[in-house]
């Protein structure tokens, strides 16, 4: 049986709502990015991810508002949802940037990192289905770690594909696109990882 009362479960029930919509957004970026050419007619729905995802955020502010009883602290609540947030937002962000940039190809690094983002949101899905039980289920621990080291896999990623754009290309305003573009991927990466820590910080301060 969870150890939360009934009126606290809402909280768990609409951050995996919201984990599961970051898992969506994550591989439909991934579809895009693998498939350019034949998919980049899906970018408006990134956008449209982006937009529940603002609601889901709305969706647990007011609950937290509403509510007397909290599962745990109502600051790590409200930190957890707007950091998830961050990760759908970085997704559009990039997203909408291949049409600004007039981008006509997907470089292979950034399908490597489009990928680490699925791995990592998905991590942190299984995370989140553990949730309600943090005080008693260690193996989310194990969920949060992987998805830190995604990210640590994607640090490594980022910096080849800086050092290879440098060193191959000579066009200065594609190289100065890509860069911005992977500093975003990149930044798409650090919120899953920042995500992960706040739900450390939660068992930590907990437990």
């Amino acid at each position: 049986m969870s150890r939360v009362k009934r009126k606290e479960d809402i909280f768990f029930t609409q951050f995996k709502e919201f984990s599961e919509l970051t898992v969506s957004a994550a591989e439909l970026f991934l579809d895009i990015v693998e498939n350019y050419s034949e998919k980049a007619d899906l970018i408006p729905e990134v956008k449209e991810y982006e937009t529940k995802g603002d609601e889901e955020v709305g969706k647990i502010m007011t609950t937290l508002n509403s509510s007397f009883i909290t599962p745990f602290d109502r600051e790590d609540i409200s930190a957890l949802a707007l950091q998830m947030d961050e990760i759908v937002d970085g997704l559009e962000n990039v997203a909408a940037r291949f049409k600004l940039y007039d981008i006509d190809a997907i470089r292979p690094e950034a399908v490597d990192m489009a990928r680490l983002i699925v791995n990592a949101t998905k991590h942190l899905d299984i995370a989140f289905e553990k949730f309600p039980d943090f005080k008693k289920d260690a193996s989310i621990l194990k969920h949060t770690k992987a998805a830190n080291d995604v990210e640590d896999e994607g640090d490594i990623v980022y910096r080849d594909a800086l050092a290879r754009l440098f060193r191959e290309h000579g066009d200065t305003i594609e190289v100065v696109k890509w860069k911005s573009l992977l500093d975003k991927i990149e930044d798409t990466l650090d919120a899953c990882k920042d995500v992960a820590n706040d739900i450390r910080n939660v068992i930590v301060k907990n437990g």
